[in-house]
């Protein structure tokens, strides 16, 4: 990918209300491109940046035009943890932008020309920033799944930039209503509710938590967390949380997510309480997630992950027709403080 638009070194170098601290680093990726340094000095100073600049696409974009390339194993490193910052600090101002017209980028880039002054609106500049990077991600969104990797832990990074980028592109999402409920042969579904945090924390264990993001949810503080950002999240149409319990006795079974929803991928994840384990109930919880994505959810493929030491969800998700993709390691997270070697299993949606 080329230098694409109005970023480039030469345009930055003119305009008047560049910032001290963008100059410097607009100094530092000069070098770069001289090859007085390295892009991990790069990165370094790319995570001591609070805000997007208008740097930041000119990195992008060099990044981006090397990124299917070969090079070495440690230079596909830091690419990628690149690409990993750059969308981290983009998810930040995502509510922010997600609902609004992109802006007109030619209009944006005439008045910084003919500033003079050296003062722009700060606000301004994040918002232009942001949807410039996301047409430079979206742009790339293929050649990113054809980026070779080194090891484990790169895939695993690269699958993160993926999915992250399949969120970011605008689309339509459904949104399902609050009182929504669904049932199979034995359980009923309905979404997360405030009164539920008496059932996390009573029944999301550190032994349920074993092979999940989160080793358990036995804190207040943390379950009305989860909580509130999963109403955030189902709001926005990105994910769908739902609680199961049996028909008959309406006794709490697990819980089902559907996590990160996009028009490419949806990722499945369940849990079943201890004392319900070894029904079968996972599998009608599997069963659940299928059937709503293939009937409701306008998307290509599901994702199950799962931890590879998980043997039995292993063996569930390849009976019910997934086929194995990928192995990969997840980074610590505050969450999970462990690396975690994973395999990813996919399955194609069929509408029904």
């Amino acid at each position: 990918m080329n230098q694409m638009s109005f970023y480039t070194p030469e345009n930055l170098t003119n305009i008047s209300c560049l910032r001290a601290s963008e100059r410097a680093f607009l100094t530092l990726l000069q070098a770069l491109l001289q090859g007085e340094t390295n892009w991990s000095d790069v990165l370094v100073q790319l995570e001591l940046e609070d805000e997007l600049t208008m740097v930041h696409p000119c990195i992008l974009s060099t990044v981006l035009s090397d990124v299917t390339q070969e090079v070495s194993l440690i230079e596909r490193e830091v690419q990628l943890r690149i690409l990993a910052v750059m969308l981290q600090k983009m998810g930040k101002h995502w509510n922010a932008y997600r609902d609004i017209i992109a802006p007109n980028a030619k209009e944006w880039e005439k008045q910084l020309i003919e500033n003079t002054t050296g003062e722009i609106d700060p606000k301004e500049i994040q918002k232009q920033v942001w949807f410039c990077l996301l047409k430079y991600f979206e742009i790339a969104q293929e050649s990113l799944k054809k980026i070779t990797t080194y090891n484990l832990i790169q895939e695993g990074i690269k699958q993160e930039i993926c999915m992250i980028v399949a969120m970011l592109v605008p689309q339509v999402r459904k949104l399902f209503p609050q009182d929504v409920q669904w049932s199979s042969d034995r359980l009923y579904f309905r979404k997360i509710q405030e009164e539920d945090k008496v059932l996390l924390q009573e029944y999301f264990t550190p032994a349920v938590g074993k092979y999940l993001s989160i080793d358990a949810l036995n804190h207040p503080v943390l379950v009305q967390a989860y909580i509130q950002q999963s109403q955030i999240e189902m709001l926005a149409g990105t994910c769908l949380v739902l609680m199961a319990f049996e028909r008959d006795t309406i006794d709490f079974v697990g819980a089902l997510t559907l996590n990160d929803m996009n028009q490419e991928t949806v990722e499945i994840g369940l849990w079943v309480r201890e004392e319900q384990q070894g029904k079968g109930f996972g599998e009608e919880l599997l069963n659940q997630a299928i059937a709503i994505i293939c009937t409701e959810i306008s998307t290509k493929q599901i994702i199950y992950t799962v931890e590879k030491e998980n043997h039995k969800s292993i063996a569930l998700c390849q009976k019910k027709g997934f086929q194995f993709e990928s192995e990969l390691i997840l980074e610590p997270t505050p969450l999970k403080n462990k690396y975690r070697e994973m395999l990813r299993f996919v399955k194609q949606v069929v509408v029904e």
